[in-house]
């Protein structure tokens, strides 16, 4: 495993350690890797809270309003360390929402890992292939995050 400058290993964030790149962690990892090392965080399926708020909502509002719905359920999470998985549902084409952009709203004063169903390589973050509708690319030095790879 290489580490570089935005990058950390599950065992030293569950070890407490803290990087300079803000209060998100991205894992490009399996998810039962993560809840070896995660299990005593507060786990939230952001994709099933949000589709039950949103599921509550006209559906000419949900696009409008998805983001504070996302904001609102972790703000909501009684604890300051959060694993974050399955946020497929936040990728959908007709929400046109900065995933990254809002779990750092969200997360303003927790620590989110973000169990991420997509790759990382060279400092770029991806979900989905570039010829899917749901396909997203992030350069994470625009956004301040840490991605945590085997």
């Amino acid at each position: 495993m290489s580490y570089g400058d935005n990058e950390l290993s599950l065992r030293q964030v569950a070890q407490g350690y803290t990087s300079n790149a803000g209060n998100i962690m991205v894992a490009c990892v399996d998810k039962e890797l993560v809840k070896a090392f995660f299990s005593n965080w507060k786990w939230i399926n952001l994709g099933l809270v949000v589709s039950e708020q949103l599921c509550r909502l006209p559906k000419e509002q949900r696009k409008r309003m998805v983001a504070d719905v996302v904001i609102n359920a972790i703000k909501k999470t009684p604890s300051r360390n959060i694993v974050v998985e399955n946020i497929d549902l936040l990728f959908s084409p007709e929400y046109s929402l900065d995933v990254i952009r809002t779990l750092q709203l969200a997360g303003k004063n927790k620590r989110l890992l973000v169990i991420w169903a997509g790759d990382y390589q060279d400092g770029v973050l991806t979900y989905a292939q570039p010829d899917c509708p749901d396909f997203h690319r992030y350069e994470i030095k625009n956004y301040g995050v840490c991605c945590i790879t085997r």
